[in-house]
């Protein structure tokens, strides 16, 4: 059974947009795969929208996709099982895309730029408008790491040894809208002393942590991060819901862990980082917690 994993876009929330690097990972911990069920079970809840995603009126500009095997398919109780939470920024509709590409396209394309292109146009039934980058990250399930907003490649990582951060995801239980944060961003962006700030402070911590991070060098790493969280806690504030502010502050005190938005941020998950895994042991006494690459 081929399962499609979820994806967490690990570094580069927001300023992606701006063509600040992006590093996208697979969670092994949260897939999807296809099952079959009964013709008359009711699986609604887990098509997401499958059956009109089935006949929009998109696949005229996907070429070698067999939408009519996929129809047929659907109505003899095929259906797309997932839990990967929606609406929390791990790339549910992707995982979906990714799926119905790999199993109902007979021409399928190695290259990536195109990929992206294609998967971007699917996942623009979910949301209006997609990068592509949920999808193709959770089809090739590697990390892919982005450049100047079109420059995407597999990304090149060395293996962390004893020192490597444990990651977390801290569950907000509020819920995110991606839209307005987003437009928020870059109206701020279109400020010229917001933007001088950004690539004065926010740039050059974020482009050097990004690169420790691939490079496994912890001693870069964790400085870095805790600027890029203590920024993000001074001027991105709507990202950041006020519940967990205080525990915000908290981790920029001390060394235990550090914090940092995930996606487009205001709700659903936000991002942690603990040298140590005992202290996520703690954390989780008081919030909810997962850890998306313990499969």
């Amino acid at each position: 059974m081929k399962k499609y994993p979820a994806k967490l876009l690990l570094f580069g929330e927001h300023v992606l947009l701006l063509g600040a690097s992006a590093l996208s990972v697979p969670v092994p911990a949260f897939s999807g795969h296809w099952d079959q069920a009964s013709p008359k079970a009711d699986v609604r809840g887990l098509q997401m929208r499958l059956s009109e995603f089935a006949v929009a009126g998109l696949w005229e500009e996907i070429p070698g996709v067999d939408v009519e095997q996929m129809k047929k398919d659907l109505r003899l109780g095929l259906f797309f099982r997932s839990d990967i939470p929606v609406g929390y920024g791990l790339g549910s509709s992707g995982a979906l895309c990714a799926a119905v590409y790999d199993r109902y396209c007979r021409a399928k394309t190695p290259d990536m730029a195109q990929l992206k292109s294609l998967f971007s146009r699917m996942e623009s039934f979910f949301h209006g408008s997609s990068s592509g980058i949920d999808p193709l990250t959770s089809y090739l399930n590697k990390p892919l790491l982005i450049r100047n907003k079109t420059d995407i490649s597999i990304a090149r990582t060395v293996e962390w040894g004893e020192g490597r951060p444990y990651v977390f995801l801290l569950d907000t239980r509020m819920p995110r809208q991606t839209g307005p944060l987003v437009q928020w961003f870059l109206e701020q962006s279109a400020d010229a002393v917001f933007l001088e700030t950004l690539k004065t402070d926010l740039f050059p911590a974020h482009e050097a942590m990004v690169q420790a991070w691939l490079e496994a060098r912890a001693d870069a790493f964790w400085p870095y991060l805790q600027r890029v969280s203590r920024f993000q806690l001074d001027h991105f504030r709507p990202m950041i819901p006020s519940a967990i502010q205080d525990l915000w502050k908290k981790s920029l005190d001390n060394a235990d862990f550090t914090l940092k938005v995930c996606g487009a941020g205001g709700g659903g998950f936000v991002l942690g980082f603990a040298p140590k895994r005992q202290t996520v042991e703690q954390l989780s006494e008081e919030f909810r917690l997962l850890m998306p690459f313990d499969s």
